[in-house]
């Protein structure tokens, strides 16, 4: 039953996270915001639903593997996130305009 209970709490504080960021998303104005929303979302939100799962399934073959996905969520949102932030600045030509750029000389 406490497992039932904690993996439970662990699917509701993903979901929540999820919605938030979902309503977050609308808003934003700029897309460099929604993307980091997204990526907040996507990072917090669906690995606190999958630890959920691994502790509903116990640990097995199954939680093994959604271990696995958490690793890799862990680690290729934020390379995703990057990688579209970076596009988005150097596509942009009004990057000035819209936001606060800090570039490397002056640090």
């Amino acid at each position: 039953m406490f497992r039932l209970i904690l993996s439970a709490l662990f699917i509701l504080a993903g979901v929540n996270v999820i919605i938030t960021a979902l309503v977050g998303n609308y808003r934003f104005s700029y897309v460099l915001n929604r993307m980091q929303v997204g990526a907040t979302a996507d990072t917090m939100g669906a690995i606190l639903v999958l630890v959920g799962l691994v502790i509903k399934t116990g640990f097995n073959m199954i939680s093994l593997k959604l271990f696995v996905m958490i690793i890799f969520f862990f680690v290729a949102s934020p390379v995703c996130s990057h990688f579209l932030a970076r596009t988005e600045t150097i596509a942009n030509e009004d990057i000035l305009d819209e936001c606060e750029v800090v570039s490397h000389d002056s640090i």
